[in-house]
């Protein structure tokens, strides 16, 4: 048997499958129809298929606009899986066409209680990925692709239109679809897609710093009544604030009594350069945010000056950061929630536990008495499952309480969404 041929019997294999699934999930009309798409439509992809083995069979689709491959310009419809396929600067993912149709999929197997994003990138032919030359080292391959990736998100980047659930955003505003399986442990608020209008107190303001040399949006919302509130600060806070329905989540949370009445500040973190710049264990971006930023809400809301009462919330980068600022202003900063920390910091390169905020809690006496952290990091981050650990390790030895919090899931702000609430929770009921 020559390679076409085998080619081309894999490619009946993988359709014919294809075609079990569509039985298996009641699609009767002719793949490509206009009658398919609006079965599809109705039921929403990706398709599942349950298996005996606690796994779960997933077919994604993508409807070619321009028709098939006779007609149309798109070469590939790359997908990225969060925390399941391989990263693009290993080996790139693409949906495959059903030959002769508008219909692109493709097939995997994932775990029955997964919980992740993922995200739709077609590209014609101008947007295929840069070509290797025998003179590149594999590093700097490795640089061309990620360049060409990280701008192939930003021009195609899309959501799935046939996902049933509503997009969610990351950090940089790019829309993403959620996977949820029926056996992923996620937050009631996450599986109740009610976007309710927000009910509490909220402000919005532009704040500016000469020092920082940033100018960025603020959000201070105010959930119950009172005074002298418990403060929760959100590092990426525009994340958050423009997320549909997390300020109805707070209120939800705060009337059913799992919250306090508290206020929430949400701090924009501008661009990825800057950040980098100042969730980067900055000082300046901490003193400037004491010094001014608080004063400011404080004037419009009346939240607690106690340490104590106040609780810093990152992912990643704003992971380190919460923690850095607790341990540099412990007199203001008595509360941690840091969701997959960046504590390999300053070398990327760093699993073993060695980064610099790890040795300086290593270094100090048992002091931290007084502060409450909880860890949290996803069970496929593999990178940095050592050096979250290794902090852990490292502030139970200095005294500090902290909790350490395992997730099914990745470097993922779905994932991180549905942590926030229940960790909040468990702070809460110690502050």
């Amino acid at each position: 048997m020559n390679s076409g041929t085998v080619a081309e019997a894999s490619a009946v294999m993988q359709e014919s499958a294809l075609l079990q699934v569509f039985s298996a999930s009641d699609i009767t009309a002719v793949p490509g129809s206009d009658a398919f798409w609006k079965q599809i439509k109705k039921q929403g992809t990706p398709l599942l298929t349950s298996r005996a083995d606690n796994q779960c069979g997933i077919t994604f689709l993508w409807r070619d606009p321009q028709g098939a491959e006779n007609c149309s310009p798109y070469e590939a419809v790359f997908i990225d899986v969060y925390s399941h396929t391989p990263h693009p600067t290993r080996q790139l993912t693409s949906l495959v066409r059903l030959t002769g149709t508008d219909v692109w999929y493709w097939q995997t197997q994932l775990p029955a209680d997964w919980l992740g994003s993922y995200v739709l990138l077609p590209v014609k032919n101008t947007q295929l990925p840069p070509a290797k030359s025998a003179q590149q080292s594999s590093s700097d391959v490795a640089a061309a692709v990620r360049g060409w990736w990280i701008n192939l998100l930003q021009q195609s980047g899309q959501a799935d239109v046939l996902n049933l659930r509503a997009p969610h955003v990351d950090g940089n505003g790019r829309e993403l679809s959620a996977l949820i399986l029926p056996g992923a442990a996620v937050h009631a608020q996450l599986r109740d897609e009610k976007c309710l209008p927000a009910q509490g107190k909220l402000h919005h303001w532009r704040w500016h710093n000469a020092l920082l040399s940033a100018e960025r949006d603020v959000w201070c919302y105010r959930c119950g009544t009172g005074r002298d509130l418990p403060l929760v600060i959100f590092l990426d806070g525009q994340r958050w604030a423009r997320s549909k329905g997390f300020f109805a989540q707070l209120d939800a949370l705060t009337h059913n009594g799992e919250f306090p009445p508290a206020v929430y500040l949400f701090i924009d973190s501008v661009s990825s350069d800057v950040r980098s710049r100042e969730l980067a264990c900055n000082p300046a971006f901490w003193l400037m945010l004491q010094q001014e930023l608080l004063a400011d809400a404080q004037r419009l809301e009346a939240f607690s000056s106690a340490a104590q009462k106040t609780i810093v919330a990152g992912q990643s980068f704003g992971g380190l950061a919460a923690l850095y600022a607790a341990l540099n202003w412990p007199q203001r900063f008595g509360n941690v929630l840091s969701q997959s920390g960046s504590f390999w910091w300053p070398d990327v390169n760093e699993e073993a536990g060695n980064g610099l905020l790890t040795r300086h809690v290593r270094s100090s006496a048992p002091v931290l008495s007084e502060l409450n952290v909880e860890l949290q990091i996803g069970c496929y981050e593999d990178s940095m499952l050592g050096v979250n650990h290794a902090m852990h390790d490292a502030l139970n030895a200095a005294g500090a309480h902290v909790s350490f919090q395992q997730f099914r899931g990745g470097h993922d702000w779905l994932c991180w969404h549905s942590e926030l609430l229940s960790g909040l929770k468990r702070l809460f009921s110690v502050i």
